[in-house]
């Protein structure tokens, strides 16, 4: 069984996010949501991984950027409109770049992260670094 780290800055850190997150979705008028697109994402931990699903429907893969930087993992991208021109009768679907960081609360092996996007989905595969593993010592005579 694996024993969550206890991180207090971390924590309040990613407890001040969320709460700045929800008073901007709370205070924000029906129009200020429409011009700010976050996508939804689900995080799985497994045994030896994080999982990341992003869903981004109808954004190009070339639009799309992953980085992972100590200990943080950040998804930035644009959905780009199908015709600039157009004149929607209605318009619900939200265009326009977003963002997404989460703060890493196992250490992971930066070198093995691997990304796929297949259909709209996002797949960001981030392995477990290798903790240090207790191994028995042998004590030399003096």
């Amino acid at each position: 069984m694996v024993i969550p780290r206890f991180d207090l800055w971390r924590d309040i850190a990613d407890l001040q996010e969320r709460i700045a997150r929800l008073v901007e979705e709370t205070l924000s008028t029906r129009e200020q949501q429409r011009e700010v697109w976050v996508p939804p994402v689900d995080v799985v931990e497994e045994e030896k991984e994080i999982l990341l699903l992003f869903d981004l429907p109808g954004v190009d893969q070339k639009d799309i950027d992953v980085s992972v930087s100590g200990d943080q993992i950040t998804v930035k991208g644009e959905r780009k409109p199908l015709d600039d021109k157009a004149r929607f009768l209605r318009q619900e679907r939200v265009f326009g770049p977003f963002s997404r960081t989460f703060a890493l609360r196992v250490p992971v092996d930066i070198d093995r992260v691997t990304a796929t996007y297949r259909n709209g989905v996002l797949e960001i595969r981030l392995p477990k670094a290798e903790e240090g593993k207790a191994r028995k010592v042998v004590i030399q005579e003096g």
